[in-house]
């Protein structure tokens, strides 16, 4: 609470302290050191830097979707997985370990690792925010964002699979601007924004920008006691620096941080799925409910020693571009980044008030990340040359609450049976309540990368790219003893069921080498090398009409997993993944207040990743990370924007995705051989829509009005390959709302909101660990009162 006090007074005493200082009023010069884009107009498309230069996103070859900062925060964005009311295609869910997984056009990685990177990337200024767990942070002071679709290489700092999203910051101008924003709403929520922007000289500005998110009563309630989950805190700041020196020389630099002090989610136990029957926790039957209502669910009782079911972690992020005009047709650009991030969160795994199974996850990445670039124009050539380097180091660890689940129960009754003098009765019925796995990484990536493209006439154009990339990852982990309470099991039930004679002594490695002969810290390593491209062709028929064609080829780097690991083989990693894209699209303004986009496309995936299943002869299945050798994906997106006035707009979207698998055979739940052709890939919708309808205009001279209603649907989906109906994610709409007026030559605003509004009962995530299937709740309706001024 504190902080966000901190945070209060910071923007408030900055805001007054400013515009009470009549010698920073004055008009100031300066530009920002990033890509110039002018704003567009009501009604126009939106002008985009999606190929490193500033364009219409109509007069881009390629499926991309972008909004202006306005529009996200009216329509309810206040986080990178809100988007999903917005963008077609895009996906959003919580692991079990809380971590993001964001799919687009059904290519996603279904993963609960920290150290694991997404097909779809996240960006902020065009710096990579490589593991998803970095974007966890609050949205505030967004100039704009643009969504990618497709494999990203030959412009990006980081191969992508699936697209990426690039938040593009509000940057420092030249001119004194300060802007506060208060909200209340149920479930005892306070939040306040603002940003402070103040020119220095003629050359330099600053700007000083903050969120701060509270919420003191919990929405998901305990089905056993009189508990709830569901509180936020969680702050944002950011400072940005643009300066000019010279006409040829901008620089820019920001500094961004996180807090995060929120309830992790609990899952709802739906069905059983015991691993031992006869030794199941008497009682977890009645704990199962499959009434769909998602704001209850259950959770382990609080008790002394275990934490408490939330997050607390920070993130700290720097960047910094320099662009150097060496010509007026050559410009040479250095982007560089650095993010430090910790994470602890401790999350319920299996929905039930039962200790089945629950997680601390600890872990730690520093990420170094250089981008250097040279682009320029020559005659009807727009090119661009760049290498990037990166580094990254992560630890990411777990410790395991295991103490009722019917496979740790099993293995005491078969200790107790086995002859021995080490462990006393109470050590054995006691045994393996706890365990640890611990992980630590390091990558390195570097790559060469080209892209061109060639104005063959007036309408036609020819676009290519390239990319040579080099991955090596160095992983060492297994799973461990803790301190001392795991080892009576492993050593007495485990050793007898494996056929090993090790002696594993506290705090050692449990996990056992390939033949069973030794308990060993896995150390491997994984080098692989990709060639990413991209070629395509533009027609411009008229002014008003674009066609395009594109085939290209991205890959997502190899990946190791942090899991329970009864044996070294389940640490293999899974190699790169690539996938070739093939897709046509038109871009169309038929007339002046209609603009209307479709695009078909086909994916060929080889070896997608996927957490998977491997036999075990204690615990028959346990989870790995496996290759998927062929699979496809095809598809259609179509998007209409209609300014019926100068004051009401429509715009809707809506995305057809089949995904399916056409040659695996591998391991089901059950520890049996199955083939999975046929199945389609977890959290991959055949249908989602979205639709907006926007006005804004006055009802008197000196008062506006604002509304904006935007639904999103999204169908139904697996949770889990090849798993059955009891993995099944059921559909669901979610309606947003925001109604204000505006006052005091619009300096003033004073309105509604409202998220969820129909109060939608939906899961966004369907899974199982242990004895349980669950499902993981998304937010039930929430609504409040808010109030901006803007200082100028």
């Amino acid at each position: 609470m504190s902080k966000n006090l901190y945070l209060y007074g910071l923007l408030a005493g900055v805001a007054f302290g400013v515009l009470g200082t009549p010698g920073l009023v004055a008009a100031q010069t300066v530009d920002t050191a990033e890509e110039e884009v002018w704003p567009a107009a009501e009604g126009d498309p939106i002008v985009v830097t999606a190929q490193k230069r500033g364009q219409s996103v109509d007069d881009v070859g390629m499926s991309i979707q972008a909004f202006t900062g306005d529009t996200l925060k009216d329509s309810g964005v206040a986080s990178a997985s809100d988007l999903t009311q917005m963008v077609a295609g895009f996906n959003f869910s919580r692991s079990n370990a809380n971590t993001p997984i964001y799919t687009l056009r059904g290519v996603g990685f279904q993963t609960p690792n920290l150290s694991s990177t997404s097909p779809v990337g996240i960006y902020v200024d065009e710096v990579a925010y490589a593991f998803p767990y970095m974007g966890n942070g609050p949205l505030f002071d967004i100039d704009r964002v643009e969504v990618l679709k497709g494999p990203q290489g030959t412009l990006y700092g980081r191969n992508t699979t699936g697209g990426l999203v690039n938040f593009i910051t509000a940057k420092p101008s030249d001119f004194l601007e300060t802007k506060l924003r208060a909200e209340v709403g149920n479930y005892e929520t306070y939040n306040i924004e603002g940003f402070v922007n103040l020119p220095l000289s003629d050359t330099l500005a600053v700007r000083l920008a903050g969120r701060a998110e509270n919420r003191d009563k919990g929405w998901q309630r305990s089905r056993t006691r009189d508990e709830r989950l569901g509180k936020v805190d969680r702050t944002g700041l950011r400072g940005s620096l643009a300066w000019e020196p010279t006409s040829a020389l901008t620089v820019a630099l920001s500094l961004s941080w996180w807090d995060d002090h929120s309830d992790t989610v609990a899952p709802q136990a739906t069905s059983l799925d015991l691993a031992r029957a006869a030794f199941a926790v008497p009682g977890i039957e009645g704990t199962v409910f499959d009434d769909g209502d998602s704001r209850y669910a259950d959770w382990d009782a609080a008790e002394d020693g275990k934490p408490a079911f939330r997050t607390d972690s920070n993130f700290i992020s720097a960047k910094l571009r320099v662009d150097y005009e060496l010509s007026p047709d050559l410009t040479l650009t250095s982007l560089t980044g650095y993010h430090d991030l910790k994470r602890r969160d401790f999350t319920d795994l299996d929905g039930t008030p039962f200790e089945i199974l629950a997680y601390q996850s600890d872990g730690k990445i520093k990420s170094w990340s250089e981008e250097l670039r040279l682009a320029g124009e020559f005659d009807s050539i727009t090119w661009m040359l760049g290498g990037f380097y990166s580094r990254d180091k992560l630890s990411d660890n777990q410790f395991g609450y295991y103490d009722e689940n019917s496979t740790v129960r099993l293995l005491r009754f078969l200790g107790g049976t086995i002859p021995q003098m080490t462990y006393t009765p109470e050590e054995i019925a006691g045994g393996f309540r706890n365990f640890r796995n611990i992980t630590s990484q390091s990558n390195k990536s570097w790559s060469l990368l080209a892209n061109a493209e060639w104005a063959v006439t007036d309408r036609l154009s020819l676009v290519g790219g390239a990319r040579y990339t080099e991955d090596t990852i160095r992983f060492t982990g297994c799973s461990q003893d803790a301190d001392g309470n795991t080892i009576p099991i492993w050593n007495t039930a485990v050793a007898a069921l494996t056929g090993s004679n090790t002696n594993v002594q506290p705090n050692e490695c449990l996990t056992y080498s390939a033949d069973f002969s030794d308990n060993v810290l896995a150390r491997k390593s994984l080098a692989q090398n990709n060639v990413s491209w991209r070629a395509g062709v533009n027609f411009a028929p008229d002014p008003d009409t674009l066609l395009y064609a594109t085939i290209s080829r991205g890959y997502k780097s190899g990946a190791f997993p942090v899991l329970p690991a009864n044996v070294e083989t389940q640490f293999e990693p899974a190699v790169q993944e690539r996938l070739t894209a093939y897709e046509i699209g038109a871009k169309l303004s038929p007339v002046d207040f209609l603009r209307f986009n479709a695009s078909g496309f086909f994916y060929q995936y080889r070896d997608k990743q996927l957490f998977g299943d491997v036999k075990d002869p204690v615990f028959t299945t346990l989870s790995r990370i496996i290759n998927v050798p062929k699979s496809e994906v095809y598809g259609v997106v179509l998007e209409a924007f209609v300014q019926a006035t100068d004051e009401l707009r429509f715009q809707a979207s809506a995305t057809y995705v089949h995904s399916e698998i056409t040659d695996f055979i591998g391991i089901n739940r059950l520890g049996d051989l199955e083939d999975f052709a046929g199945n389609e890939f977890p959290n991959a919708p055949n249908w989602q829509i979205n639709g907006q309808i926007a006005y804004d205009g006055r009802i008197s001279p000196a008062a506006g009005l604002k509304a904006v209603l935007s639904a999103s649907y999204q169908g139904s989906a697996e949770g889990a390959v090849g798993a059955g109906e009891k993995f099944r994610i059921d559909a669901y709409t979610l309606v947003n709302s925001t109604v204000s007026t505006t006052l005091m030559d619009d300096r003033l605003e004073l309105g509604l909101f409202g998220r969820n509004v129909l109060n939608e009962k939906y899961y966004t995530t369907a899974d199982t660990v242990i004895d349980t299937i669950f499902s993981v709740p998304g937010r039930p309706r929430t609504y409040g009162l808010f109030i901006e001024y803007r200082f100028d």
